[in-house]
């Protein structure tokens, strides 16, 4: 695998971790990378898109397929604000590769900035990415951004959640290899009393052979350090806050209430030993005509409500590259598959994931994630328990508005 496979690699295994709705801005930077590097690479015919490197809501697309975009306006900040700034965090003691990212733009309300690049500090590299954002306030406990991966999504992820004494919260994620090949990711995610976020992101690659480095080249200190640092600050400045507060949160609860009610006929739903309490989510296993797969939901009333941007443009950046439905009711709804690499990297071990989102008319998101686990946690290509229309009617019933 090349290095800007890697690369791609890496920027697709951040959506394991990233905020929402960063988790498709990641990707999309990652297909935009790739389709760079194919350009310069085309005539010895190799593809600088790899497969989705761990579980998330990220994009699988092939270099030229994606529609063409506008050119970005110019940013008050500058086109490099992030890459540079990014740059500059990391130790001077190390060797930067290939820095880049998107701009802060007010004229674009809605797209968050971005800055990535490869470290390496003479053991091995790893991939810095970086995003930020804004959240409603006061904060709340059930912004996906706030919340630790799922456990039956990331079986091998560990998560710690602390509030700080001026209010701040502190997301500091570590996800490790299923398998020798896979990748190792670190994350931190800070957010401020008044709506800042920032979301840093480490990944270090495996490979047959050559498992991930157990230690990345920032230590997850390092990484804490440049999340809070204070040079992100002027990126905010043409970010502009949400006018509302968020809406009340859904318990656990309610969305298995909600689910089991809008499941096919004859469908059953278990979530298994233990009580889950994570707002607005519920995983567990869905059986249908012999069939069995695992699926996660998770529910949003108000969903960017108040911020600038329109709530269906930013849905549609969500659901990039997915079958998208408008509804008779007004509903807007997404499904796509992404390609999930197995143990050895290659097409003979990777499964996929089936992702849908629904935007509902009073502004109710509604997202729903679906695979089937062999051994190992290893996803497969095994017919799932649901269909890609069952899954889209599901999370596009009227129900989920009273959840």
């Amino acid at each position: 695998m090349t290095s800007e496979e890697d690369f791609t690699r890496a920027l697709r295994a951040s959506a394991a971790t990233a905020p929402e709705p960063s988790t498709e801005l990641f990707a999309l930077a990652a297909e935009r990378r790739g389709r760079t590097r194919v350009r310069r690479r085309r005539a010895a015919g190799a593809s600088a898109l790899a497969l989705v490197a761990a579980a998330g809501c990220a994009l699988a697309l092939l270099p030229d397929r994606s529609p063409a975009r506008p050119a970005p306006a110019a940013s008050p900040l500058g086109q490099t604000f992030m890459s540079d700034t990014l740059s500059s965090l990391v130790p001077a003691d190390g060797r930067i590769i290939d820095p880049a990212g998107t701009s802060p733009d007010d004229l674009q309300p809605g797209r968050t900035p971005m800055g990535w690049l490869e470290y390496d500090d003479g053991n091995g590299p790893a991939r810095v990415l970086l995003t930020i954002d804004r959240l409603a306030t006061p904060l709340s406990d059930s912004a996906a951004a706030l919340q630790c991966p799922d456990t039956l999504n990331q079986p091998t992820a560990t998560c710690q959640l602390t509030t700080r004494p001026d209010g701040s919260r502190l997301i500091t994620t570590t996800i490790a290899p299923r398998w020798e090949a896979g990748d190792r990711v670190w994350t931190v995610t800070y957010a401020t009393t008044d709506g800042r976020i920032v979301n840093a992101t480490e990944v270090a690659s495996g490979r047959p052979g050559h498992p991930a480095r157990e230690q990345p080249p920032l230590t997850q200190e390092r990484l804490l350090d440049v999340a809070t640092s204070d040079a992100w600050r002027p990126a905010f400045t043409v970010l502009r806050a949400s006018t509302v507060p968020p809406a009340a949160p859904v318990g656990s609860p309610a969305v298995l209430a909600a689910l089991r009610a809008t499941l096919p006929a004859d469908a059953t739903f278990d979530p298994g030993p233990g009580t889950q309490d994570t707002p607005g989510r519920v995983h567990g296993t869905v059986s249908l005509a012999n069939l069995t797969s695992q699926l996660v939901v998770s529910v949003e009333h108000g969903w960017q409500r108040g911020f600038p941007a329109d709530p269906d443009t930013r849905f549609r950046s969500t659901g990039f590259d997915g079958r998208f439905k408008e509804h008779p009711d007004g509903t807007r709804s997404y499904v796509k598959e992404i390609p999930v690499p197995g143990p050895d990297g290659t097409k003979d071990t990777q499964g996929a994931e089936v992702i849908a989102g629904a935007l509902l008319p009073d502004g109710t998101m509604v997202t729903a994630k679906l695979w089937t686990y062999g051994p190992n946690y290893q996803v497969t290509r095994d017919a799932p328990a649901l269909s890609q229309e069952q899954l889209v009617a599901l999370v596009s019933a009227p129900s989920w508005a009273h959840a």
